[in-house]
């Protein structure tokens, strides 16, 4: 039987294997300036918190920390918005700063960006931070941010409500029910689902003093040079260039743009 020009489940010939196989792709680790500088981000360890840091000075002098970000010196820079949207649908989407400031709100808020001449240099210096910590009352699960007297996440949301959508007829789904000679109810738990992959968020960041070129792993380069450089910068967007060598996995999260970048 002769296969059939564009018919599905027919073998495709793939053109990019051959240099992935043999060693030879190019990832964003590949990607290396010289003369390049590392940073890592500091995080919360705690769900909800109020926090302030304590001497940043001191760790901006250490050996080899070139800068060092905390919430005040960014606090100029627009918050990274949310993309996904629903038709027809008014989603209450709080401000999410590019570093937090006083209060983190879920495991792994970002405080504080440190950059020095090496990854140890960058590690040692974050681990050097002093943080005053006081945790506040926060909730876990979606069930428990809804039910009644949850703590909130967001002032001014005291449901933790961010959207509420139907789909479908809610009458007829009524009648139906109703006419059955037996109904049964079930209530399931989505299982949380992390998208690990070997090529993570890493980023190479590069200025000529006149435009800024991201090196990293996407799925979708043009919406990060948008809202990194239009939204967050609030530059114009032929200000950045943003290049995607080969991607070590994606599977829809790396669509986004992300702090560190």
């Amino acid at each position: 039987m002769a296969a059939m020009k564009f018919g599905f489940g027919q073998a495709l010939a793939r053109k990019e294997d051959d240099s992935l196989l043999r060693g030879a792709g190019r990832y964003v680790a590949d990607v290396m300036p010289e003369a390049t500088l590392h940073a890592v981000m500091l995080r919360s360890p705690h769900a909800h918190a109020r926090f302030s840091i304590q001497d940043i000075e001191r760790v901006r002098a250490m050996p080899g920390v070139r800068l060092v970000l905390a919430g005040s010196d960014v606090a100029h820079l627009g918050p990274l918005p949310t993309p996904g949207v629903l038709p027809d649908v008014a989603i209450k989407v709080p401000p999410y700063p590019i570093l937090a400031r006083d209060i983190v709100r879920h495991v792994g808020d970002a405080i504080a960006f440190v950059v020095a001449d090496t990854l140890d240099a960058a590690k040692d210096a974050g681990e050097a931070i002093t943080v005053d910590w006081q945790p506040l009352p926060h909730v876990i699960g979606a069930a428990a941010a809804l039910a009644p007297g949850a703590a909130p996440v967001w002032p001014g949301r005291p449901n933790n409500l961010a959207f509420e959508t139907e789909l479908g007829d809610a009458r007829a789904t009524k009648n139906a029910f109703a006419q059955g000679s037996r109904t049964v109810e079930i209530t399931i738990v989505n299982q949380r689902l992390v998208t690990n992959y070997l090529d993570t968020r890493g980023v190479i960041a590069e200025y000529d003093g006149e435009r800024y070129t991201l090196t990293l792993g996407s799925q979708g380069s043009h919406i990060i040079r948008d809202i990194i450089c239009g939204d967050v910068l609030k530059l114009p967007l032929d200000k950045m260039r943003v290049v995607t060598p080969d991607v070590g996995g994606g599977f829809g999260t790396k669509l986004f743009p992300y702090r560190e970048y």
